[in-house]
């Protein structure tokens, strides 16, 4: 069966599943489902083509909701918000239209590392949406397609 949407991954890295991020995923979830990503690159790119409809004040995180309405939210790091931004770059505002590829931020992995966890999860943030996600946990290359959603059936 074909997927209704695929995603790319947005950073070079190795992928984990998303409880095992870190304890307040494994809890609750924060209202959403997908895979953690432990980069091993700085850049991030868009894993999906979208509307940007969340740029963090602190720099760290971006939301982007597809035509199907599925919002993925790419959270660069934990406890990367008390940074205040530093160690990262923005290269998208909300309202902007990307393509699955296009630059989305950056990360100072060095920097971030020494002073928070730089375990990325990528979450779907709409979790009624979707039926079913097939996650490639062997993808570790920036802009390889490492997940498959398949939407809920009404």
């Amino acid at each position: 069966m074909k997927p209704d949407l695929e995603l790319y991954m947005p950073v070079a890295g190795k992928v984990i599943p998303l409880e095992d991020v870190n304890d307040l995923l494994a809890e609750d979830m924060v209202g959403g489902i997908g895979a953690g990503i432990i980069p091993s690159g700085d850049i991030f790119y868009s894993p999906v083509s979208g509307k940007v409809v969340m740029v963090a004040e602190n720099l760290n995180s971006v939301a982007i909701a597809t035509k199907s309405g599925i919002t993925i939210l790419i959270h660069a790091g934990i406890d990367t918000a008390k940074l205040g931004g530093r160690g990262f770059c923005i290269y998208v505002r909300e309202g902007d239209s990307v393509t699955a590829g296009d630059k989305l931020l950056y990360m100072d992995r060095d920097y971030v590392e020494s002073r928070a966890k730089i375990t990325t999860p990528l979450i779907i943030t709409t979790p009624d949406m979707v039926g079913n996600i097939e996650t490639d946990y062997y993808v570790n290359d920036a802009f390889v397609k490492f997940m498959e959603i398949f939407l809920a059936k009404d």
